[in-house]
């Protein structure tokens, strides 16, 4: 299987032959490009918004469901992270399981994600950066073309410092992360502060509505989405089965942990900012206000949520970029991929193919939604939807192996029923109830690109046999 051949080769490379390097990462450095890789400041300052959006002033209610529904899907994960050591993450763990077919069908729905969530990520940086400029005098900073002026540099820069190495990238990206976390708590506190927290609304029940409390869980949850990612990194990681374990569960526990509670003390400023935030006023921004903040703080919130952003765009470069080895390994793409520099160890083609597919995806979409926050929109739900087929294939994966391996796992089994049933409804309330255009046409794109990858992944394997 992929696990084991991976696993021989790094340990069979010599110095004189490109290589990534085996054991080379430490647990804390791993949590904190994990943590760094979910920009903290932005899901602080935004999910607590969309929550509300979606469920209104109860919307901690969705984000600590949300939460829970994360972490029981990444109990089915550790059950594999601690049995192999993968760099294909779930498209390596299900088929262990199932076979090729679940290799395929959940390899080509990352593939298709981690191009999604870069473009996403790119998009995020435009509009912090040019939302910024925007309020100095550039009005025209928010623009298609400036912003894929935009997208080509913080892509080709999250690119560059990915091909300079796994240090590299652990200390940029966690300084970006920390220097972005401190203007958010303020503006959160100020908030809770000036408007103090509305129990009677906040924990009442009586106008609890199922619906609404759904869709605030499937939005809640796609701050969360891909929190496993760093498995990909396993083979650089010195004892993975043990440390990968808790690198991916930091993720649901530490962040998901903080956001219901941002959202709790969040809610009641961004009930009395409702005109400002319908004015298009971002919320940090709209919250700095109504705390009675010094406007410069607003304003420079997107500036420190651009830098954030960007600290994720440098995480998952090196995730996707190590996930496309590993289907290249396995003969599903061109083997060109899986090309290793001899200097810094990194899987260089890799690193630029993923960087331009997500740069050529970001503008296409940006071009055809008509600007860059509807492309986002788009961005973001199909992320989520792309990430259902994984999750629950793995979630059913961990059922089968205990129970094929004679483990009596009541618990488990349990949790992985009810963390699968949460990324199935994600995806039938997306049809049911389709998020304004053009997010409404996510879930059909998502299959399409599902069935399109799996064409390619064909059409590569028919040629590697030929060769081989």
């Amino acid at each position: 299987m992929t696990d084991a051949s991976t696993t021989r080769r790094d340990a069979e490379t010599t110095d004189s032959s490109p290589h990534l390097e085996s054991g080379h990462l430490s647990l804390k450095a791993l949590v904190a490009l994990s943590l760094a890789s979910f920009f903290p400041a932005v899901a602080i300052a935004l999910a607590p918004y969309v929550t509300y959006s979606s469920a209104g002033i109860t919307g901690w209610q969705s984000s600590l469901l949300a939460t829970i529904a994360v972490i029981f899907i990444g109990r089915a994960i550790i059950v594999f992270a601690r049995r192999y050591v993968a760099k294909g993450l779930i498209y390596s763990y299900v088929g262990e399981v199932f076979g090729t077919w679940a290799k395929w069908l959940a390899g080509a729905a990352m593939l298709a994600g981690f191009i999604v969530g870069l473009a996403a990520f790119a998009s995020i940086c435009g509009i912090f950066i040019g939302s910024f400029l925007s309020a100095r005098g550039i009005h025209w900073a928010l623009d298609l073309g400036p912003q894929v002026v935009v997208f080509g540099l913080v892509l080709s820069m999250a690119g560059a410092i990915a091909f300079r190495g796994l240090d590299t990238s652990v200390t940029i990206a966690v300084v970006l992360a920390v220097l972005a976390l401190p203007l958010v708590l303020v503006i959160t506190a100020a908030s809770a502060r000036h408007t103090g927290l509305h129990w009677s609304e906040q924990f009442s029940y009586s106008g609890f509505s199922f619906g609404h409390t759904l869709q605030g869980i499937a939005v809640g949850a796609a701050f969360l989405i891909a929190f496993e990612s760093c498995a990909a990194l396993a083979t650089e990681t010195r004892n993975p089965r043990k440390n990968i374990p808790v690198a991916i569960m930091s993720v649901p526990v530490i962040l998901g942990g903080i956001l219901p509670i941002a959202t709790i003390l969040q809610a009641p400023g961004l009930a009395s900012a409702s005109e400002q935030l319908a004015a298009g006023v971002s919320a940090p921004a709209a919250l700095a206000a109504q705390a009675g903040l010094s406007p410069w703080i607003g304003s420079a919130t997107d500036l420190v949520l651009a830098l954030a952003s960007f600290a994720a765009l440098i995480g998952f470069v090196n995730y996707g970029s190590r996930y496309l080895m590993t289907l290249a390994e396995d003969g599903i793409l061109p083997p060109v991929l899986a090309r290793i520099h001899w200097r810094h160890h990194t899987p260089y083609i890799a690193i630029v193919t993923v960087v331009g597919i997500s740069f050529l995806c970001d503008v296409g979409l940006s071009f055809l939604a008509g600007s860059v926050s509807a492309a986002y929109l788009l961005n973001a739900n199909l992320l989520v939807f792309l990430w259902v087929i994984p999750y629950v294939l793995i979630c059913v994966a961990a059922i089968v192996i205990t129970v094929r391996e004679k483990e009596i796992r009541p618990g488990l089994w349990l949790t992985t029923i009810l963390g699968g049933a949460a990324m199935v409804w994600s995806f039938v309330n997306g049809i049911i109830n389709p998020p304004p255009a053009p997010g409404d046409v996510a879930v059909w794109v998502a299959i399409a690109a599902v069935v399109v990858i799996v064409g390619i992944f064909a059409i590569c394997r028919g040629r590697h046999r030929q060769i081989h």
